[in-house]
């Protein structure tokens, strides 16, 4: 027998009483289960909170680790165009007197271009001991650069490179012309 039917059989409580009692005891047990579960719940949106949030960091990370990856790879370009600059101008052996037209292909293959060159010069074009490298003065700019100085830069800026014939003796070049001076 439980404590209710005792105490209702003694006559110390009344069944209203019991029942009140009974119904508040379910509502408080009612109560604790619903705060149980509105914990938990409170507790799953706060963990998923988290995970957003530490999602997104790893995706800001990422983003910025592929940011400065880009960032990088356009400074280590402009140090390369700087450095090819500075190597072709150093190099570069065009004389303002030259009245040879030399023509070659373009770098696409379909602009026929021409620079002007001495007979010393063409004979270095033909036998590989000069290249053409593409300037970056305007447009047509197409400086004379010594085989080493065009090996130099097809390592660090093959693009720049226009012309560089496989080195020869100079058999099949031009009979009468001088060495390169």
């Amino acid at each position: 027998m439980s404590l209710r039917d005792e105490l209702l059989k003694a006559g110390l409580a009344s069944a209203d009483k019991a029942k009140k009692l009974e119904a508040d005891v379910r509502k408080q047990d009612h109560q604790k289960k619903k705060d149980k579960a509105l914990a938990a719940e409170a507790a799953a949106r706060q963990a998923e909170a988290r995970r957003q949030i530490e999602i997104e960091a790893a995706r800001k990370r990422e983003a910025d680790r592929q940011l400065n990856l880009e960032r990088e790879a356009e400074k280590q370009r402009r140090e390369q165009a700087v450095r090819a600059r500075q190597l072709i101008d150093s190099h570069r052996l065009n004389e303002a007197e030259a009245e040879i037209h030399y023509n070659f292909l373009d770098s696409d293959g379909h602009w026929i271009r021409a620079i002007r060159v001495t007979p010393p010069q063409r004979k270095g074009l033909a036998t590989g001991r000069l290249a053409i490298a593409h300037g970056d003065r305007h447009e047509f700019d197409f400086p004379l650069i010594p085989r080493e100085t065009a090996l130099k830069l097809a390592e660090f800026a093959p693009e720049r490179l226009r012309v560089l014939h496989p080195e020869g003796d100079g058999a099949d070049a031009e009979p009468g012309t001088d060495d390169l001076t």
